[in-house]
This record gives structure tokens, C-alpha cells and sequence, in this order.
């Protein structure tokens, strides 16, 4: 692959083609500040920090976002940048709260992307937005009604009224699905086989994901129905056992194997787990008869 020759500050400096100006930059020991970069994510470009002038365009690039020519001539320390720089950082220390991670997000335990799906729902994409609750929470029709939701308790919007009803709208999403769920994709079959000892919440999950990842997930259950504390600790009119068969059943239309009514160490010994899986993952829970 040819180099791209350009001039960053009067110094040569080679690249490839598809680098940005901050690849090329960073490359060759010259410091280009940025708030928002990281190579392991998409380029975003919101901080404004990084911009510099390339010249035959009047206005400056973000050195992020902007790929190199042949030929092009940067300056990244010139007055306008500088002042520029200046400018956008005193925009974002003024009124950062949208370009940080929001407290509700924060604040919930599994990590979701409240505003996300929030939006899409007022948009009425719900199929999308529970694309998005499904990357963080397997059983959403659950959760929706049972969680505590302390997203709510931070939520922003409760300084102008009230906060916004989080939980119930994942309810709301999930519960749009109706006979056409989405399914999450699966990998490719790895060859592995992974016992999952337990049915409730956190074995469910367990399997949920290692299934996605292309494994052979068998789930072992000693109480006739899987649900674990969802099934037989949350009364009915909290949590409906129709909503919590919708939510298992999706996990094993995957391609889970369930198996009810087995207790490891009596109707199936830990010697046959041993030799029959590649990992058993123990999630029998801590409730008491």
C-alpha cells in the first residue's frame, strides 16, 4: 500500500490511506488534544477539540474525523485553532451534561442504555429499542415490572416535573413485541457444551448469552417449571407467569436446551457434567424452603 505524504506544523510526515489526521499526528510525536477519540469506538467527534487548519479550506476539520490527501499541508497551533480550542472547551465545562453518561444509565445495575431506547420508543420504533434493551437485559417483559428501577431516582427529569417512567416503558416495549419477538443473533457453533445448573434469573441469563456466542447451552432445573425466585417468589399479580414464559421461551427459541425437573447430585451425578461438558456454570440461587 502507497504512503500518503503530508505536512503536519512543517514536518513530513507518512500515513496510509484511511488514517485521519490524528492517526497520522499521533504517529509522528505531535500532540493533537481531544476529549472524545478513543480508537476501540466509532469516531464521534463531539468535543470540538481537536480541530486544526488544513490549507485551501477556510474553515478548520476536526483532525479526528478528517482523512488524509496527498499534499496536505496542517497547522494545528495556530492562533484561530488555539482560540478555537479555547472557545469549545469553555462550551463544554458551561454545560456538559449531554456529552456525559447519563445518571439513569449510571445508575442502573445492568448497564442500559435508558435514553436510548426511551427515544426510540417516543419515535415508535419499539422493535429497535428492544434490540436495544435485549444487548443488556434477557428478560425485559420481567424486568419492566419488577425492577426497582433506580434509573428513576436520578433521573434529570424530575428537576423540571417528574421522572421519567423508565421501567414501565421497558414493560411497554416488550410487551409491543407480540407474536413476532426479536430473536438476538447467534454465532456460529463453537463446538462447546456448558451445563448451566439452575433456572432462575441469573442462570437464564447466563445461558442467554454464552447461546449467542455460538455454544451448546443445556439448563438443568430442579423445580418443574424454570423462573427460579420470578416463578415462585414474586406473586402473580406483580409479575404475570405469562409474561415470564414469554421471556423463556424467547431464550430458548436460541436453541437452549431445558431440563426440568433434574436435580445435579441426585438425578444426574457432577461425574457425567464433568465428562459430558466443556464448563458447567452453577447458579442455583440462595432462597430457602
Amino acid at each position: 500500500m502507497e504512503n500518503i505524504k503530508i505536512t503536519i506544523d512543517g514536518k513530513e510526515c507518512l500515513g496510509q490511506p484511511g488514517q485521519t489526521i490524528l492517526d497520522v499526528a499521533r504517529n509522528n510525536g505531535i500532540d493533537i488534544p481531544t476529549l472524545c477519540y478513543d480508537d476501540r469506538v466509532e469516531i464521534y467527534g463531539a468535543c470540538g477539540i481537536c480541530v486544526v487548519e488544513v490549507e485551501g479550506n477556510p474553515k478548520m476539520v476536526k483532525a479526528c474525523a478528517t482523512l488524509i490527501a496527498p499534499d496536505m499541508v496542517v497547522n494545528t497551533k495556530t492562533d484561530r485553532v488555539l482560540e478555537s480550542r479555547k472557545t469549545n472547551l469553555e462550551l463544554l465545562l458551561s454545560n456538559h451534561v449531554g456529552d456525559c453518561r447519563p445518571p439513569c444509565a449510571l445508575n442502573c445495575p445492568a448497564g442500559t442504555d435508558c435514553q436510548g431506547y426511551v427515544g426510540l420508543i417516543a419515535n415508535g420504533e419499539y422493535r429497535e429499542a428492544v434490540k436495544l434493551i435485549k444487548e443488556r437485559i434477557p428478560l425485559p417483559g420481567c424486568i419492566g415490572r419488577v425492577c426497582p428501577h433506580p434509573c428513576e431516582d436520578h433521573c434529570r427529569r424530575q428537576l423540571v416535573d417528574e421522572p421519567v417512567s423508565i421501567a414501565w416503558l421497558k414493560r411497554f416495549a416488550a410487551d409491543m413485541e407480540g407474536d413476532d419477538p426479536y430473536i438476538p443473533p447467534v454465532a456460529p457453533e463453537t463446538g462447546k457444551k456448558v451445563a448451566v445448573i439452575g433456572g432462575g434469573p441469573y442462570g437464564l441469563s447466563v445461558a442467554y448469552y454464552l447461546r449467542q456466542k455460538g455454544h451448546a447451552v443445556t439448563v438443568f432445573e430442579s423445580m418443574p417449571h424454570f423462573g427460579g425466585m420470578l416463578r415462585y417468589g414474586i406473586p402473580q399479580y406483580r409479575l404475570p407467569k405469562d409474561a415470564l414464559n414469554e421471556d423463556i421461551e424467547l431464550i430458548k427459541s436460541l436453541g437452549v436446551s431445558i431440563r426440568t425437573g433434574v436435580k445435579v447430585g441426585t438425578d444426574i451425578d457432577w461425574e457425567t457434567i464433568r465428562n459430558d461438558y466443556d464448563a458447567a456454570f452453577v447458579a442455583i440461587g440462595a432462597h430457602q424452603d
